[in-house]
Formats: structure tokens, C-alpha cells, sequence
């Protein structure tokens, strides 16, 4: 046996008032389809539309009472569970004024002393929002309240819009979302009517100065620009040079084949073979062996 639905008398006291199901199931807070199959068990037919719309609001004598005291409609509904718009309407209709009663309890945000503090080291409305995943509507409440206007939108720094191109491969790497040049690829940035590399950029945040010669990545990730992956032209050879003796090949000869002196125009491959980067740039693709060998 199907057991009874534990507000069955209160519903069939509306129902037979003759209200809706859907009325009766906002009203009381259960589902519309217990409603109905409570109203089928007892041979009711459906509520005439027209019945319902002449009917008042059932708690309506309530809400008046309540209008009158100069109660929110916000208020009433905490009072009664009518819905506001429901109050609204009652009020207009009653030709009853504004609410007289107002809140004396203020509520304060659940992040109102983070946001007090961010505002007071001078963060921006937006840079806390953002930081503390809240409202921005609501930290510019609070910001009002304090009398602390919003700072100055400040430029992005050559960094920052550096970073903002930049996407972490999970392994370690860095890779460049932002544009290319034509040709080579190589990732580059704009920034204040100047171009620079990705590369070199990264370069700098590390060292704190300006790269000598051209910022290549000497990690396994093809124009990675990774901070501690990158090399200008000194660090890549100083680390090539230290593979090359690890892999125990010995120094260098100190001339080419042409003749050029190694000391100012000798390279590294990443395996640790020298070559003559003047040869290599005069004629071959295929860089001149650094010596005879």
C-alpha cells in the first residue's frame, strides 16, 4: 500500500479552494506532480483559470497587514514566503507606500576583511575580484564604503604581457602562444613600437641583463622559452664547450681550416663538435669543422 504523502490534508484543503497544482506546490514547497496525483486520488478536477485569477492571494490579508507597518518587501517575504514579486504587486496594488522599516543589520561579505585589505595596498577593483574570485560589483561597494577610489589603470609591463603569451607544457616547458615572425617562426612580441624576441625577453627575467647575440632554447623543446632554458650566444657556448669536454673530444683547435681564429669565431654544435661560424656563414649550410682533427 502506497503510503500518504505526509502534507496530503494541506493540499487537499487548497485544492479544494481551488488553486492550481503549481500554486499549491510553490505555496507549500512539494512537487506539482504529488499535487496532481493527490488531486486524481480524490476526483477533483483541474482549477478553472478564471476561479484562480479572481481568487486572493491566500497569505494577502497577511502581507497587507505587514505593508502597513512599512515593512521591505524583502522583509515580508522572510516573513511569509510569498514571493516578492508577488509583494510588489499586493503593495501596488493596495496603494500602499514605501517601505518605512528598514534593515538595521548589516551583512558583511564573506571576504569583506581580504577585500579591505587589497583595497587599502592599493589593488584595483578588478586585480581583486579576480585575485579573490568575488563580485566585482561587490568591491566596489565595499571600496565606496571605505572612500578609497580606484587606482589608476596602470600599462602592462614588457613582462607581463610577456607571461600573457606564454602556456606551461606540464613537462617543464614553456610554450609561446603569442605571435611569429615570417620566415623562421621565431616567437616574438610587440611591445611600445618595439619588437622583441620571446627568447630574449625570458632571458632577461633570469639574468636581469640584456642577451649577447641571439636567445635560443638549449632544452629538448623546439623555441621553448622557459626562462632557465634559454642561452644567449656566451652561455650556450660555455655550455656546449663543458658537453664537449665531458664527452671527453678535448679543446678545440684554435684555427680553421681558412685560418680563422677559433677564439673569437669557433661554435659549438648541442653534440659538442666545433666549427668556424664565419665558414659556416660564408658558403655551407653545413657548418666548417673547427680544425684538421
Amino acid at each position: 500500500m502506497r503510503k500518504p504523502h505526509p502534507r496530503r490534508q494541506e493540499i487537499l484543503q487548497l485544492l479544494s479552494e481551488g488553486l492550481p497544482n503549481a500554486v499549491i506546490a510553490r505555496q507549500l514547497n512539494v512537487d506539482a506532480r504529488a499535487v496532481g496525483s493527490i488531486r486524481k486520488d480524490a476526483g477533483l478536477p483541474p482549477a478553472a483559470r478564471s476561479s484562480w485569477t479572481k481568487r486572493p492571494y491566500p497569505k494577502a490579508r497577511e502581507i497587507r497587514v505587514l505593508l502597513e507597518e512599512g515593512h521591505t518587501d524583502a522583509a515580508i517575504h522572510e516573513k511569509t514566503g510569498a514571493d516578492v514579486s508577488t509583494v510588489a504587486r499586493i503593495r501596488k496594488e493596495g496603494g500602499f507606500g514605501p517601505a518605512t522599516i528598514r534593515r538595521t543589520v548589516k551583512r558583511d561579505h564573506p571576504k569583506d576583511a581580504a577585500i579591505r585589505a587589497l583595497i587599502l595596498k592599493g589593488r584595483s577593483t578588478a586585480a581583486i575580484a579576480d585575485e579573490l574570485r568575488a563580485d566585482r560589483a561587490a568591491v566596489r561597494r565595499i571600496r565606496k564604503e571605505m572612500g578609497v577610489p580606484n587606482p589608476p589603470r596602470q600599462p602592462l609591463t614588457l613582462e607581463e604581457r610577456w607571461a600573457q603569451q606564454t602556456e606551461p607544457t606540464g613537462d617543464g616547458h614553456l610554450r609561446w602562444t603569442g605571435s611569429r615572425s615570417t620566415g623562421s617562426r621565431t616567437p616574438v612580441l610587440r611591445y611600445r613600437d618595439k619588437t622583441y624576441t620571446a627568447a630574449a625577453v625570458a632571458f632577461r627575467q633570469r639574468t636581469g641583463r640584456d642577451p649577447v647575440g641571439p636567445v635560443k632554447a638549449e632544452c629538448d623543446m623546439p623555441q621553448c622559452v622557459a626562462p632557465e632554458h634559454v642561452e644567449d650566444e656566451p652561455g650556450r657556448t660555455h655550455l656546449r664547450e663543458q658537453y664537449r669536454y665531458l664527452l671527453g673530444m678535448g679543446e678545440r683547435p684554435p684555427f680553421c681550416k681558412a685560418g680563422h681564429d677559433q677564439a673569437e669565431h669557433g661554435r659549438y654544435l648541442r653534440t659538442g663538435v666545433a666549427y668556424c661560424g664565419t665558414c659556416s656563414t660564408d658558403g655551407s649550410k653545413t657548418p666548417s669543422p673547427a680544425g684538421t682533427s
